[in-house]
């Protein structure tokens, strides 16, 4: 069968329809892939963490179950090996501990016989969790009249109880429930908006922005606490400082992959009283190292960063990232061989 122009024409065209379909998904899944690997994200992953997939994760070695035999050769020496974790180093000494003892169903004998406790035998060990509750509390003041003044005046006297005064006015948060979040959050790194989902299954609907005015509320419901640790730290005559970027997302007059900074004061950890003081800025200027050590006459211990000169008129500053500072301040001398260990967890 002879094959036309036009019939060639109509191949060509179909062969090249589906090759344009074809570059259009691969170039979908190159930008998808782009985007993935490369593409701005609120959460980021610290480049020294091990990959849990390497050549050294717990996922390729195999789970030791203490039933295989293990090869032993001559050359290999042999280790140590660390002895078990024995139950009563597993659970701490200040768990409550509730005691069940079980009752025979039948107190009888085989022979039909009554039978007499002796005693207990001890079967296991275990750990319960009993999970947060959510409780709504409704708060009422009781109100009184006084029947005698009514009598004598033919007034009204209505009395009332009072009730104490809310963590935030017209709000149902409570100081339990607001410290749950800010244990989420500061101490085991849980975003704000990844715990609404949790809050929502418990039965409580919240929104991200409701959940970060509390904060923010409660932030300067305690700042006078803050200051008055503030103001002790800068009366030790020794500090640790450091600073660390901090990524902030939508905040006015910068861009979400601009650098922020959270700046930390410490006292020594053999200071009878040991403070830590967290400061957050927009920017790495000594003029904020400036603000953030105002009123401190001592030493500060801190990296070789230039914006810590500025603390000349401040303070004494010693700098010494990963070589022995000798520090003498006034008649006595200080070795020290530390530095500022930056522990800082996005959230």
């Amino acid at each position: 069968m002879a094959t036309t122009t036009e019939d060639l024409l109509k191949q060509a065209l179909e062969q090249n329809a589906q090759l344009i379909q074809q570059v259009q998904q691969l170039t979908e899944q190159v930008a998808y892939l782009t985007r993935q690997r490369y593409g701005s994200r609120s959460e980021r992953i610290d480049p020294n963490q091990t990959s849990l997939l390497g050549d050294d994760s717990v996922f390729t070695n195999p789970e030791q179950t203490g039933q295989q035999s293990e090869e032993v050769t001559d050359d290999e020496p042999l280790m140590p090996r660390k002895p078990k974790a024995t139950r009563r180093q597993l659970l701490a000494k200040n768990l409550p501990v509730r005691t069940t003892i079980v009752p025979k169903t039948d107190e009888h004998c085989d022979q039909g016989h009554d039978l007499r406790t002796m005693g207990t035998h001890f079967v296991r060990e275990v750990v319960h969790r009993i999970p947060g509750r959510l409780f709504v509390e409704k708060i009422y003041e009781q109100t009184y009249k006084c029947m005698t003044c009514e009598l004598e005046d033919e007034g009204s006297h209505v009395y009332h109880g009072a009730a104490p005064k809310a963590l935030i006015a017209h709000s149902i948060a409570t100081p339990s429930l607001v410290a749950s979040i800010l244990h989420q959050k500061y101490i085991l790194g849980t975003p704000l908006y990844r715990q609404l989902k949790d809050w929502q299954r418990a039965g409580v609907l919240l929104s991200e922005t409701t959940v970060a005015n509390w904060v923010i509320k409660c932030a300067e419901l305690v700042k006078p606490v803050y200051d008055l640790m503030r103001t002790h730290l800068m009366s030790q005559g020794f500090l640790q400082g450091d600073e660390t970027p901090y990524q902030v997302l939508q905040e006015p007059g910068k861009s979400a992959q601009s650098k922020s900074y959270i700046w930390v004061a410490r006292s020594i950890t053999r200071c009878d009283t040991p403070i830590v003081v967290y400061a957050y800025a927009n920017t790495r200027s000594g003029k904020f190292a400036q603000s953030l050590y105002s009123g401190f006459p001592g030493v500060l211990q801190c990296d070789g960063y230039a914006g810590y000169n500025l603390l000349g008129d401040t303070g004494k500053n010693v700098n010494g990232p990963d070589k022995n500072c000798t520090v003498l301040p006034n008649a006595y001398g200080c070795h020290l061989n530390s530095r500022i260990i930056r522990s800082f967890i996005s959230v």
